[in-house]
Formats: structure tokens, C-alpha cells, sequence
């Protein structure tokens, strides 16, 4: 009754997949561990149950929700406080006053606590002021990002000291690094994946730009868009502030938004970011997991260092049923990480940077042109059947036809 009464009070109009697992399983005795591509309403999925099964007359902590990031703690805690404000809740992340809660936490203890790793880990084992041993509930969203930055031992003290908590762990992949930790804490679980269930309705465009510089196509491409907002992810620091400044200089509403910013500062630029103060966002991975903004476009300006971002960085677009385009460069240097996001799953559609703007790159027809055929025409062929002739006769047929494109495609740019 109290899931379908805030459900109906946020307006959301029908469930979705990860929701409806995790709705059915919360009351299982067994772990649970919950599988979904970003955006697909994994946040809502355990707040919703957990407050659903909350007593708020007792003030002792209930729950215990980890994330990865600041930004995310902060985002998870504005979305509690706008489904249920009869709660006491405690976000902990870095920047925070920590001689302020140490105060706060000698006389009271909040009933759901939301914090990263480090912190969760300096309140409960370091200085023993946050008692979590009453937790009915542990969340740890996104994962896979805990596990890449090398939470473990943060998080190996913390689960036991929490003996009557459901363990919950949701995240949009499970590699390899992640299964010794599961099998060790969670035993057998309920496994809630519905990464085939969801449908995002997002097109991966993907621009082969070949030896062309980034920045050059980057400029070209823009004006072919009119984006609501679209995030830009670029993977080097120095390179982001030369993107910046020529979006600058192209009279771009940009805003860029980095590690070395104060977390202060960082929230203050996510509020404007949500009141559409920017057209344009350039970033690194930094806001590639997590944060939840209404996003049209998404740029991959070059490749992440870690594939697995790449969908992280995608799934910023798309949400909950959302439509998105996720545009992405591809020089020479490319093509095997391309490769390997198409074994993934990955259905990218070609486009070109012509001189008509953005274009759809037909698919590629069997038949030669007439061109070709005339330049195949043009290849001797040996008085004499020598060793390897035929490889060498169909060596010079492939460059022919190679130059044949390349001149075609000149003439299109």
C-alpha cells in the first residue's frame, strides 16, 4: 500500500522491470542482487521498499545505503527526502563537517544513513560514533564503480558488523573482480537481472573521422545539433579545457566540470545544470555514473580508458524511457575498442561529417562502381604465372579500390 501510494505521489505511471523484481523480493530472506542498465529506476527500486518497511518511532539506524561518489550521495538523498520527509536521515561524503556530526552523532543516531565508502568507514570502525549494527538493510548502488576504485577494504570490515541486514547490491554489470566479494558475503541470492528487459531508446551514432583531429570534428558536428543538454565526455583533464574554451569561443552555453572542483562548488554547478543554466556539459568519467539529469545528447569526444565506462557515459541519456543519442568519434586508432563494444551489444549506426551536414552512411553495397571496375581494369596482369601472383594480383586490386573510396570521400567533405 505504502510502494503504490509514493508511486503514485512521484507520478510514475508504471514500474519497471528492476522495480518489480526487487518489489517481490524484498521480503525474502535470502541477498539480493539486482542487475539493470543506468537509468532504469534502481534507486526508487530499494528506497521504496526499505521506507516501506521502516519503523519510524525507532530512532536507531535502519539502513545503510553506500554509493561511490558525492555527487551520488547527495542525489540519493534529495530523492529520499522527496518520497517520505518523516525520516531522519544523515548524508556523509567528503567536504562534510565532520566535527559537526561527530557532535550530532553523541546524542542521536539517524534511521537511514547515505554515505561513500570512506566516510561510512571513518564514522563506524575509525571513530565508532555511527552504530550500524541495528541496519535491517545495506545498499551498495553502482557497484561496480566501488569495486574499481578499490573499496573491498573499506567494505570488508562494515558487513559484519551489520548481523540482521538484508545485503542489497545493484549495478548495471558484475565483472569478474566483483564475484569473489558476492560469493563471500551474499552465499545464495536472489538474482534480479533484467538487463535484457529493459529497451532504452537510445541511437549510438558513430562518426569515423578517421585522421581527422577531434577538436576539428567536434566544431563541425555541433551546429548540426540543438541539444536539450548534452554531456560531452572527454577522458583527458587538459584536453576538456581545450574543448571548453572552443565551445567557449563558438558561443556555446558550456559549462566544465571536473575532479579538482571543490565538492561544494560541484553541487552548486549540479543544481545549475538542472536548472538548465548550460546547453552544453564537458566532463571526464567523474559524472559518468549515477547522477540523474534529463539529458538529449550524450558526445564520447574520445574513447574511455576503461571500456566498461562507455556505457556509464552513454546511460546518461536514455532515462527511464527517455529517447538519446550517443554520439561517438572514431579515429584509426579505434577500431578494435569499437570492435569489442559491438561483441558487447553495441548497435551502432555510421554517420558522416559531409559537407551537407550530418549524414547516415548508406550500408555498403557488394557491387563496384564504375570507377573501381575501370581501375581493376588497369591492373596488369603477369606475362608469366609466377609464385603468389594471384596475391599479389588481388594486393594491387584492394588498393585500387582503396584509393578509388578515398578519393570519393574527398569529394564529399
Amino acid at each position: 500500500m505504502y510502494i503504490k501510494q509514493k508511486l503514485e505521489e512521484l507520478g510514475f505511471k508504471e514500474i519497471t522491470p528492476i522495480q518489480s523484481g526487487v518489489f517481490k523480493a524484498i521480503n525474502h530472506k535470502k541477498h539480493l542482487v539486482g542487475l539493470a542498465p543506468t537509468g532504469t529506476g534502481k534507486t526508487h527500486a530499494y528506497l521504496l521498499p526499505i521506507l516501506a518497511n521502516m519503523d519510524f518511532t525507532k530512532h536507531e539506524v535502519q539502513a545503510v545505503i553506500t554509493v561511490p561518489t558525492n555527487e551520488l550521495v547527495i542525489q540519493v538523498e534529495r530523492m529520499l527526502k522527496d518520497v517520505e520527509k518523516d525520516v531522519m536521515i544523515r548524508a556523509y561524503y567528503g567536504g562534510s563537517n565532520k566535527q559537526r556530526e561527530q557532535e550530532w552523532l553523541d546524542k542521536y543516531q539517524p534511521q537511514i544513513v547515505i554515505a561513500t565508502p570512506q566516510r561510512l568507514f571513518e564514522y563506524v570502525v575509525e571513530q565508532n560514533i555511527l552504530k550500524i549494527q541495528t541496519a535491517k538493510y545495506f545498499v551498495m548502488d553502482e557497484a561496480d564503480m566501488m569495486f574499481d576504485y578499490d573499496f573491498l577494504s573499506l567494505l570488508d570490515p562494515l558487513l559484519p558488523a551489520m548481523p540482521k541486514a538484508k545485503f542489497m547490491l545493484f549495478s548495471a554489470t558484475i565483472h569478474e573482480g566483483m564475484e569473489p566479494f558476492i560469493k563471500k558475503y551474499f552465499g545464495i541470492y536472489d538474482l534480479i537481472d533484467t538487463s535484457k528487459k529493459h529497451t532504452l531508446k537510445i541511437e549510438y551514432q558513430l562518426i569515423n573521422i578517421k585522421y581527422q583531429d577531434r577538436l576539428e570534428a567536434l566544431t563541425e558536428l555541433l551546429p548540426e545539433l540543438n541539444p536539450y543538454l548534452c554531456f560531452i565526455f572527454v577522458s583527458k583533464k587538459e584536453n576538456q579545457e581545450v574543448v571548453y574554451q572552443k565551445l567557449l569561443e563558438m558561443g556555446h552555453q558550456v559549462l566544465n566540470i571536473n575532479s579538482s572542483i571543490g565538492v561544494k562548488k560541484r553541487m552548486k554547478l549540479i543544481e545549475d545544470i538542472n536548472n538548465l543554466k548550460y546547453q552544453y556539459v564537458v566532463t571526464s568519467d567523474l559524472a559518468a555514473r549515477g547522477l540523474d539529469f534529463k539529458i538529449s545528447h550524450v558526445i564520447h569526444y574520445d574513447l574511455p580508458h576503461h571500456l566498461e565506462f562507455f556505457q556509464h557515459r552513454s546511460g546518461r541519456t536514455g532515462r527511464m524511457n527517455d529517447t538519446g543519442k550517443v554520439i561517438t568519434f572514431m579515429t584509426v586508432n579505434d577500431h578494435r575498442k569499437i570492435e569489442k563494444l559491438k561483441s558487447q551489444g553495441i548497435s551502432f549506426v555510421d554517420y558522416q561529417l559531409t559537407k551537407e551536414g550530418l549524414k547516415k552512411v548508406p550500408k555498403k553495397q557488394n557491387k563496384l562502381s564504375d570507377e573501381e571496375k575501370d581501375a581493376i581494369k588497369k591492373i596488369q596482369k603477369p606475362k608469366k604465372v609466377v609464385p603468389n601472383y594471384k596475391k599479389k594480383n588481388a594486393l594491387k586490386i584492394k588498393k585500387a579500390k582503396q584509393e578509388i573510396r578515398r578519393k570519393q570521400y574527398a569529394q564529399t567533405r
